[in-house]
């Protein structure tokens, strides 16, 4: 019986540093349920090394679109430019791979109240 127990103990354990191995989002910019001027990109930040493999951007209403190019290198911190957006609320689907070789999907949604100005200058 200890035997049992030992074992179903040390499986159990392997299932939590399993799960806790996969590469999770730990932050985002813009932040998920955010709002505010159109991003000119995304940045996703992981716990962990990961390849980003499918990003897609899908305005309320409208058709998803797959956004291109991506990074081929694995980062735990990843940014993808966006096309210019219109205001709106906009869900962002990815998946990415970690170094486990696990497929890890996400989705943020924020929103955008306002293009950037035409012609503004300044950095940002």
């Amino acid at each position: 019986m200890t035997v049992t127990k030992c074992l179903s103990r040390g499986a159990l354990f392997l299932l939590v540093a399993t799960a806790h191995a996969h590469a999770h989002l730990t932050a985002a910019v813009p932040a998920d349920g955010s709002a505010g001027t159109a991003p000119e990109h995304i940045v996703l930040t992981f716990s962990e090394a990961a390849r980003i493999t499918v990003v897609s951007l899908q305005r309320e209403g409208e058709e998803s679109r797959r956004l291109t190019p991506l990074p081929a290198e694995m980062a735990a911190r990843i940014t993808v430019p966006l096309p210019r957006l219109s205001p709106g609320k906009y869900t962002l689907s990815w998946r990415v791979v970690g170094a486990d070789g696990h497929v890890v999907p996400g989705q943020l949604h924020f929103t955008v109240l306002a293009s950037p100005a035409a012609g503004a200058g300044g950095g940002g």
